[in-house]
């Protein structure tokens, strides 16, 4: 019994190993010959739908703010992003400082993506009582996306879409939170060659 679970498990570990092989030798052939920038940097409005319902409130909350990244690219298809972002509402105010990997598939005049992000969240409640302004916790965060840009220039692009589920601990418990964000990317610098003809 034992000689045929280790068999198994050799089965299962070599499929794995020549799946990965594939996916890796299919995306370097992709992006060879692919122009990406070295630097990108977004700036943009930003959506939140925040579970308030969490920290005491009676339905979720509908934050409005802004959101930035600037994303270093290693590769034509890899980069390290950085995420802060700031949402506000009337008695809410909710900061994420986030870094992560971001996967690109670069076509000729546009870009998709997808990333995973992790970090800190800083929420404040703000609530005044005759001792405080407000109440503020920090806690970890988690951030899982991607989505969509549009070349318009050499310089810039525009992001149609990044919709990103983010899930942060603070003030004891879970927040589970959709953002959505649009706006402007401006590139510099470049990797990669093109292929000549």
């Amino acid at each position: 019994m034992a000689i045929e679970r280790v068999g198994i498990s050799c089965k299962r570990t070599a499929v794995f190993l020549f799946f990965v092989s594939s996916v890796v030798a299919v995306t370097s052939a992709l992006s060879l010959g692919q122009v990406a920038p070295r630097w990108e940097v977004f700036g943009g409005y930003s959506y939140r739908n925040f579970d308030s319902p969490t920290i005491g409130f009676a339905s979720r909350s509908n934050l409005n703010g802004w959101n930035a990244e600037p994303s270093f690219n290693l590769t034509t298809s890899w980069s390290v992003v950085a995420d802060v972002s700031g949402q506000y509402g009337s008695q809410l105010t909710v900061y994420n400082f986030l870094i992560g990997p971001q996967y690109s598939w670069r076509r000729e005049k546009s870009k998709f993506f997808v990333l995973g992000l992790f970090g800190k969240a800083q929420n404040t409640f703000n609530l005044k009582t005759s001792t405080r302004n407000g109440f503020e916790s920090v806690g970890r965060a988690i951030a899982v996306g991607g989505g969509y840009d549009i070349d318009l220039t050499p310089r810039f692009t525009f992001r149609a879409i990044q919709a990103d589920y983010l899930n942060t601990y603070t003030f004891g418990t879970t927040q589970n939170d959709i953002r959505v964000s649009t706006g402007l990317v401006f590139h510099f610098g470049q990797i990669g060659r093109r292929p000549k003809l």
